[in-house]
């Protein structure tokens, strides 16, 4: 387990990375409503970068021990919001189906719901293996709709023709991150069950 310190500053690179993803949130949303050929490349390269952050701010801040309360935190409420809002923008340019979106973000909701509950009485459920399937699966389907967008507007995409096989990948692999949100869901709340009637702390 990555050592904690006490330091709550949020100038450390991990946390100014968590930081870049919430800043980063708008301007996908508003690159992928902007109309114009080569907004949706734009909106998938931001938004590509800003989720790869997520893997290398963790890596950061268990190398160099600055794993904190509000590192926790800004790492949690980043990704939330970052693919929150960039789902809601893809709903509106019917990227995505609604109940997708919906199914996917009732989840993420849910299992902070528990998490919060947990906290309160001291116990830690930590992410699990299929927790950690759905968001890169639902992180993979995003980028390849926004490439697709791309594709379907004229801009670079549209010259390699890719744009429908993206299309038909980024929407199963975003059906593929539901399922697993699901599961994933139902996962969290069976660990907590004990807590959430009453009984003994899950272990």
């Amino acid at each position: 387990m990555a050592e904690r310190t006490t330091s709550g500053t949020i100038a450390t690179l991990p946390n100014l990375l968590g930081l870049g993803r919430i800043l980063a949130t708008p301007v996908v949303m508003a690159l992928l409503l902007l109309p114009g050929a080569g907004t949706d490349l734009a909106a998938a390269v931001v938004f590509i970068v800003a989720a790869l952050s997520d893997i290398l701010d963790g890596w950061i801040a268990r190398a160099r021990h600055q794993v904190t309360p509000l590192g926790v935190f800004m790492d949690l409420a980043a990704d939330k919001v970052l693919v929150a809002g960039v789902l809601v923008a893809m709903v509106e340019a019917t990227l995505v189906p609604a109940w997708i979106a919906a199914t996917l973000l009732i989840r993420e909701f849910v299992v902070q719901a528990v998490r919060q509950l947990a906290a309160a009485e001291d116990v830690v459920i930590s992410a699990r293996s299929l927790g950690k399937a759905k968001t890169l699966a639902t992180n993979a389907g995003i980028a390849l709709l926004l490439l697709a967008a791309d594709g379907f507007t004229g801009g670079p995409v549209s010259a390699t023709g890719t744009a429908e096989a993206l299309l038909v990948l980024g929407l199963t692999t975003l059906a593929l991150a539901t399922a697993l949100s699901i599961v994933s869901g139902f996962a969290y709340v069976a660990a907590a069950w004990p807590l959430l009637v009453g009984d003994a702390p899950p272990d």
